[in-house]
């Protein structure tokens, strides 16, 4: 009996210790504390970013499966729709030219001058743009790939011309603030051209967002810091006839400042364009899922790259087939897949390389 007591109370002596063991192991764990307001609403915010983006991808999917089943690039049958648009804009351009040349001077306000000067680098842009259009569309034999690139060159001396000309505009203002020559009068007729216009050049930039091509993003742009332009010296210029000259040389300089900075903003981006900068993530998984896709018999992609040469981006893909393929085979599946990948919207050229093993492209 006495063995027995003291075999149970061992034991229970042995479990107690075990518990403690365990209890402290589990105080030693860190619970992590309970995240507070603004980490919520990042994490939120980040959730759905990577939704939206996975969305997006999902849908481009889709679209790239219409568009290697079609049989001629997408961008060839917009064409005409691209040409219209510019020439409306441009014509448009024309018009409102001599309708801010009369607001200006029937008020005599700089912020008006403003929306003169950026109509007139508006048309200089517009002539750029389809100059630019104009000879991508010409067969030259001196140029084999064509000129599509020009549409890049387009974009990136249309930033180049609006910056100067606005930044000149600032010097104008700044002096005429130094000279004391501020006196705007704000009139009816000056209103209704500056509502009209504004008004007309919205409804086209909604156009232009839609289309969603180079040459349309920069029309959209230019026509929305018009509007900007255009409600700003309406405001300035009442604000300096009714109240205090000086916010109409304020109200140009503030306008003009932020063009000169988004066009050079703009400029800046399209600049690692032209040098050669890698495609994005998106662009790359597309291009993967349409190789991996294609036919059964490619076992690997060895090595893929992707970068831009202007405005599109060319195309370097390594696939890996069996060795014993014959040369007729191997070209039936690498031809077709070189096709549908040139017809992507963002690609302009696209080179297949087979090889039989996976040897990382060294």
């Amino acid at each position: 009996t006495v063995f027995m007591a003291t075999g149970v109370k061992q034991r229970k002596q042995s479990k107690r210790k075990v518990s403690e063991k365990i209890s402290d192991e589990i105080n030693e764990v860190v619970i992590p504390p309970t995240p507070g307001f603004f980490e919520r609403r990042r994490i939120s915010e980040e959730k759905k970013k990577y939704e939206e983006g996975l969305e997006e991808l999902l849908q481009s999917y889709e679209k790239d499966k219409e568009v290697v089943e079609h049989d001629s690039p997408p961008e060839e049958e917009e064409r005409d729709t691209d040409t219209f648009i510019l020439n409306f804009v441009f014509y448009l351009t024309i018009v409102l030219i001599f309708a801010n040349t009369i607001a200006s001077y029937l008020s005599g306000s700089l912020s008006i001058l403003s929306t003169l000067v950026d109509a007139t680098m508006d048309l200089t842009t517009s002539t750029i743009m389809r100059l630019c259009l104009a000879q991508a569309q010409q067969v030259d034999p001196r140029y084999p790939r064509g000129k599509q690139r020009l549409e890049m060159i387009g974009v990136i001396l249309s930033s180049v011309v609006m910056g100067i000309a606005n930044v000149a505009m600032i010097f104008q203002s700044i002096q005429a603030v130094i000279n004391d020559t501020v006196d705007p009068h704000m009139t009816l007729g000056t209103m209704v051209i500056l509502v009209t216009g504004c008004s007309i050049k919205f409804v086209v930039m909604i156009v232009c967002l839609k289309r969603g091509n180079n040459f349309c993003k920069c029309q959209a742009m230019d026509l929305r810091n018009d509007i900007l332009t255009g409600i700003v010296a309406l405001v300035c210029a009442y604000l300096g006839d009714a109240y205090w000259k000086y916010s109409d040389a304020l109200g140009a300089i503030s306008v003009c400042s932020y063009i000169a900075i988004s066009w050079i903003r703009n400029t800046l981006e399209h600049i690692p364009f032209m040098v050669g900068v890698s495609a994005d993530k998106e662009q790359l998984s597309r291009i993967l899922k349409i190789a991996i896709e294609h036919d059964e018999r490619i076992q690997k992609i060895d090595h893929v790259m992707i970068y831009h040469i202007g405005a599109k981006t060319l195309v370097e893909l390594h696939i890996v087939m069996d060795e014993n393929l014959p040369l007729k085979i191997t070209h039936d599946i690498t031809h077709p897949l070189e096709q549908k990948l040139n017809r992507l919207d963002f690609v302009d050229r696209s080179f297949i390389h087979c090889d039989y093993v996976c040897d990382g492209d060294h």
